[in-house]
C-alpha cells in the first residue's frame, strides 16, 4: 500500500502538472486580496511560493511543518522528506540547510522557479495604477541555478540533500520607484505571479549536474569560455565553476596565461 501523499512526490512524467500549476494559478488568482498601506492591494503570503508549496503537496495539513526543537519550520514535510521552496536567492536560507543536514536525518528538496518567460506591468506606488502588461527582454534558464549554489557548497553531493527548478512563465508587479528619470532602473520587485509550468527537472547526485558542462567546451578551459557556452557572466559565472568544481566534476589545472583553468573529471 502506498503512504499517504507518496504519489505527490513529483516531477511528474506524465505531464499532468502543467495542468495541475495552471490549475493552481487560477485558483490563487480568485483569491480575494486586502489593501496594505501603500493602497497596493496585496496577498499574506507571496503567490508564487504559496503556488508551488500547493504544487508540491495539496495537503495543508503537510504545510508548515515545525522541526523538533528548532525554531525552523519546514514549508512542504512529507514524512522525512522536506521540501524548502526558495524563490530568491539560497543565501538566506543556508543556516538552515546546514542545520538539517547536521542535525537531522531528514532528505531535503530546495524547490527553485526559475522564470524562463516573463511579462512585466508597473505599478505606481502613490496612485495605484498599473501599466499594460510589457514582455520583458530578460530570460532565465537552467544554468541560474549554479551560481545560487555557491553559499551550499558545503553540503553540495550530500546524499539527502537534493535540488528541483521549475521553468515558468510569469508576470512581475514592479514599483515605480528607481532612480531613473522614468523610475524603472533600480526598481523594486512587489510581486511575481506564474502564468504557466513548462517543465521541470531534479537533481539528486552529482552525476545530475552534467547536463551544465557543454559538450562542444574544450578541456582545459577558462572561466570566460565556460561563461560564453553556458550564458553566465562575470562572478556568477565564476560561481557556477566552482559549484560543478565541489560537485566533482571539474578541477583546477594549470592556468591558461593568466587565467585560472579547469579541466574536466
Amino acid at each position: 500500500m502506498k503512504r499517504k501523499n507518496e504519489a505527490l512526490l513529483s516531477p511528474r512524467a506524465d505531464g499532468s502538472g502543467r495542468a495541475l500549476f495552471e490549475r493552481l494559478c487560477q485558483e490563487a488568482a480568485a483569491q480575494p486580496r486586502h489593501t496594505g498601506e501603500s493602497g497596493i492591494g496585496t496577498l499574506a503570503e507571496k503567490r508564487l511560493h504559496s503556488i508551488i508549496k500547493r504544487y508540491i503537496c495539496e495537503d495543508e495539513d503537510l504545510h508548515e511543518v515545525g522541526v523538533a526543537n528548532t525554531r525552523y519550520v519546514s514549508d512542504v514535510r512529507i514524512g522525512s522528506h522536506i521540501y524548502e521552496i526558495q524563490t530568491g536567492a539560497f543565501y538566506p536560507m543556508r543556516k538552515k540547510i546546514a542545520h538539517y543536514m547536521e542535525k537531522t536525518d531528514c532528505t531535503v528538496t530546495v524547490v527553485h522557479p526559475v522564470t524562463v518567460n516573463k511579462f512585466v506591468r508597473w505599478i505606481d506606488p502613490k496612485t495605484g495604477d498599473v501599466s499594460d502588461r510589457s514582455r520583458s527582454p530578460k530570460h532565465e534558464g537552467e544554468q541560474d541555478l549554479l551560481p545560487e549554489l555557491y553559499c551550499l557548497i558545503p553540503y553540495l553531493g550530500h546524499p539527502r540533500l537534493r535540488f528541483r527548478i521549475l521553468l515558468i512563465e510569469a508576470e512581475d508587479f514592479r514599483l515605480l520607484n528607481g532612480w531613473s528619470k522614468d523610475r524603472k532602473r533600480g526598481s523594486e520587485l512587489y510581486e511575481r505571479i506564474p502564468l504557466t509550468l513548462l517543465g521541470e527537472a531534479e537533481f539528486c547526485k552529482a552525476e545530475d549536474f552534467k547536463r551544465f558542462l557543454p559538450k562542444e567546451l574544450s578541456s582545459p578551459f577558462t572561466v570566460k569560455e565556460f561563461s560564453k557556452h553556458v550564458r553566465l557572466k562575470g562572478r556568477d559565472a565564476y560561481s557556477a565553476v566552482r559549484v560543478l568544481a565541489a560537485l566533482g566534476l571539474l578541477r583546477e589545472t594549470q592556468p591558461i596565461g593568466r587565467a585560472m583553468a579547469f579541466e574536466k573529471v
